[in-house]
Protein backbone atom coordinates (compact mmCIF):
# COMPACT_ATOMS: atom_id res chain seq x y z
CA UNK A 1 0.00 0.00 0.00
CA UNK A 2 1.18 3.66 -0.95
CA UNK A 3 2.35 5.76 2.03
CA UNK A 4 0.53 8.51 3.24
CA UNK A 5 1.27 11.74 3.74
CA UNK A 6 -0.86 14.91 5.49
CA UNK A 7 0.11 16.73 2.48
CA UNK A 8 -1.87 13.94 -0.08
CA UNK A 9 -4.54 15.15 1.99
CA UNK A 10 -7.39 17.62 0.89
CA UNK A 11 -8.81 19.13 3.64
CA UNK A 12 -11.24 21.92 3.64
CA UNK A 13 -13.72 23.86 5.94
CA UNK A 14 -17.18 23.52 5.06
CA UNK A 15 -20.64 25.04 6.26
CA UNK A 16 -23.79 22.57 6.56
CA UNK A 17 -25.84 24.45 4.59
CA UNK A 18 -28.52 21.44 4.38
CA UNK A 19 -28.92 18.53 6.66
CA UNK A 20 -31.68 15.61 7.31
CA UNK A 21 -31.85 12.45 8.54
CA UNK A 22 -31.14 9.61 5.58
CA UNK A 23 -34.81 8.07 4.75
CA UNK A 24 -33.78 4.78 5.20
CA UNK A 25 -31.22 4.52 8.10
CA UNK A 26 -31.87 6.17 11.30
CA UNK A 27 -28.11 6.29 12.32
CA UNK A 28 -26.99 8.69 8.79
CA UNK A 29 -27.76 12.55 8.13
CA UNK A 30 -27.11 13.21 4.57
CA UNK A 31 -26.03 16.84 4.81
CA UNK A 32 -25.36 19.08 1.83
CA UNK A 33 -22.03 20.92 2.44
CA UNK A 34 -20.28 24.10 0.94
CA UNK A 35 -16.76 23.81 0.34
CA UNK A 36 -16.42 26.66 -1.96
CA UNK A 37 -16.90 24.89 -4.88
CA UNK A 38 -19.76 25.78 -8.12
CA UNK A 39 -22.53 23.21 -6.16
CA UNK A 40 -22.66 21.72 -2.49
CA UNK A 41 -21.26 18.38 -1.79
CA UNK A 42 -23.84 15.19 -0.72
CA UNK A 43 -21.76 14.12 2.06
CA UNK A 44 -23.45 11.39 4.58
CA UNK A 45 -22.47 10.78 8.07
CA UNK A 46 -23.02 8.48 11.23
CA UNK A 47 -23.26 11.23 13.77
CA UNK A 48 -26.89 11.18 14.22
CA UNK A 49 -26.58 9.53 17.88
CA UNK A 50 -23.63 12.15 18.76
CA UNK A 51 -24.87 15.25 17.97
CA UNK A 52 -28.40 16.73 17.08
CA UNK A 53 -29.74 17.33 14.01
CA UNK A 54 -30.54 21.35 15.00
CA UNK A 55 -26.54 21.39 15.77
CA UNK A 56 -25.45 20.04 12.31
CA UNK A 57 -27.57 22.95 10.42
CA UNK A 58 -24.95 25.77 9.78
CA UNK A 59 -22.36 24.04 11.58
CA UNK A 60 -18.60 24.64 10.50
CA UNK A 61 -16.94 21.06 9.82
CA UNK A 62 -13.43 20.29 8.51
CA UNK A 63 -14.67 17.88 5.54
CA UNK A 64 -11.70 14.89 3.66
CA UNK A 65 -12.76 15.96 0.25
CA UNK A 66 -10.02 13.90 -2.17
CA UNK A 67 -11.95 10.77 -1.58
CA UNK A 68 -13.40 8.35 -3.99
CA UNK A 69 -16.90 8.85 -4.20
CA UNK A 70 -18.68 6.04 -2.41
CA UNK A 71 -22.50 4.75 -1.97
CA UNK A 72 -23.74 4.73 1.43
CA UNK A 73 -27.21 2.78 1.48
CA UNK A 74 -28.39 4.05 -1.44
CA UNK A 75 -26.74 7.64 -1.22
CA UNK A 76 -23.93 9.00 -3.04
CA UNK A 77 -21.13 10.43 -0.70
CA UNK A 78 -18.66 12.82 -1.79
CA UNK A 79 -16.28 13.52 1.38
CA UNK A 80 -15.99 12.59 4.95
CA UNK A 81 -16.84 14.63 7.64
CA UNK A 82 -13.98 14.42 10.33
CA UNK A 83 -14.84 14.17 14.03
CA UNK A 84 -13.12 13.50 16.58
CA UNK A 85 -13.92 11.58 19.94
CA UNK A 86 -12.67 10.17 23.46
CA UNK A 87 -11.44 6.82 24.13
CA UNK A 88 -14.32 4.84 24.56
CA UNK A 89 -16.15 6.90 21.51
CA UNK A 90 -19.10 7.85 24.03
CA UNK A 91 -18.59 11.75 23.25
CA UNK A 92 -18.20 12.12 19.62
CA UNK A 93 -17.68 15.87 17.67
CA UNK A 94 -16.78 17.61 14.34
CA UNK A 95 -13.89 19.47 14.73
CA UNK A 96 -15.86 22.36 14.28
CA UNK A 97 -14.82 24.30 17.78
CA UNK A 98 -11.94 23.71 17.37
CA UNK A 99 -11.58 25.68 14.34
CA UNK A 100 -13.76 28.40 15.99
CA UNK A 101 -11.30 28.65 18.88
CA UNK A 102 -8.38 28.12 16.83
CA UNK A 103 -9.58 31.16 14.99
CA UNK A 104 -10.03 33.12 17.89
CA UNK A 105 -6.58 32.91 19.11
CA UNK A 106 -5.09 33.53 15.79
CA UNK A 107 -7.01 37.09 15.60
Amino acid sequence: APEVSITTLDIRVGIITDVKKHPDVDSLYVQEIDVAEETPRTVVSSLVKYIPLEEMQNRKVCVLCNLKPVKMRGIQSHAMVLATSNDDHTKVSTISSSIELLVTLIS
